[in-house]
């Protein structure tokens, strides 16, 4: 019996893989022959716009490299100013909503509604302290990673690398920080792991931003750290390069703990549910979750219905809103 159903259980996962490999091929497609349409005005204009940018943090960079007098202080100091200025300055924001409740109308976008508002001021100041003493953990993971990058040959020019450069090197430590994130995240929560490790981290069901970086010490390396700088050590990058993806990386963290789906910001419903659920969506993607069928509930839920990037002001709970049973609608 178990060797029928193994077959159906493979077969079931291929066509979930094959579904989302058509969709991604019909996007990307749909995106050549329109650039392909439009190529000659967009070319101008991309190139003009572009030159004029790539001018501009070109004399930033110049700017502030100026500072440092070595190679491994900019790349040690000037990683952690990076670092704390883009998780903290997003998180500022994020948390005077969660401790001050205002302004009301952004309330109106919390995922899970009747939570953290306002957020219990104790345990906010316990994952404050956690997410500080990771964060120095951290630190000490970007000074081990030195010597490899070294190796690796990290560009510390003083010219910026290409437009073009950069986003072939971004898609791919997308993908590297999906693969190893969401095997290390799921293997995490394996029972002989998750009650000693992982369990920290899921004390928050309805998380903040700074949850993002509230985790056991062995989770912060293996789940937080390396996954992240990988990337950059496989593809030798600029360290301008590197700042650019920690700096997106900490802000989607934390937007996908922020409690909050906003409009016009990415979705944050698939990450919420995880701390929901527990052993749904276990990736950044949801590649792979779909792959594993590890996100079959909640793709069947209302929150699948609104993990989309929403551009109208109407909060989306009330665009789709959760059904009422039929026993609390007679009532």
């Amino acid at each position: 019996m178990d060797q029928t159903r193994r077959p159906t259980a493979l077969s079931a996962q291929m066509r979930n893989f094959g579904s989302t490999v058509k969709s991604a091929i019909f996007i990307v497609g749909t995106s050549i022959l329109v650039l392909a349409a439009a190529r000659n005005s967009l070319t101008w204009h991309l190139h003009h716009i572009w030159g004029v940018s790539h001018n501009f943090w070109q004399t930033i960079w110049l700017y502030y490299s100026s500072f440092f007098a070595t190679e491994i202080s900019l790349y040690i100091y000037g990683t952690v100013i990076v670092t704390l200025v883009s998780f903290w300055g997003f998180n500022a924001f994020l948390l005077f909503i969660d401790i001050t409740g205002k302004p009301k109308l952004l309330l109106d976008y919390k995922i899970q509604e009747d939570k953290n508002v306002p957020v219990d001021m104790k345990k906010l100041k316990k994952c404050i302290f956690v997410v500080i003493l990771n964060e120095l953990g951290g630190f000490v993971c970007l000074y081990a990673f030195y010597p490899l990058y070294q190796w690796r040959g990290m560009s510390f020019s003083s010219e910026l690398p290409s437009f073009q450069c950069v986003l072939l090197e971004m898609a791919g430590f997308i993908l590297l920080e999906e693969v190893m994130f969401y095997y290390v995240h799921r293997l995490l929560h394996h029972p002989r792991l998750y009650k000693h490790i992982h369990k920290m981290h899921h004390e928050w069901t309805a998380p903040i931003g700074i949850v993002g970086l509230y985790c056991h010490p062995i989770e912060n390396v293996f789940s937080n750290h390396i996954p992240i700088l990988v990337g950059p050590l496989i593809f030798g990058s600029h360290v301008t390069t590197m700042w650019l993806w920690m700096a997106v990386a900490l802000i989607n963290t934390s937007n996908s703990h922020s409690g909050y789906h906003f409009p016009s910001f990415p979705s944050a419903e698939q990450h919420d549910y995880h701390h929901l659920k527990f052993n749904q969506c276990y990736g950044v993607l949801g590649i792979l979750d779909r792959f594993h069928d590890t996100d079959g509930l909640f793709r069947a839920s209302k929150n699948y219905q609104r993990h989309i990037m929403h551009f109208g002001l109407t909060p989306l709970t009330q665009v789709f809103p959760d059904e009422v049973p039929e026993k609390s609608k007679s009532e």
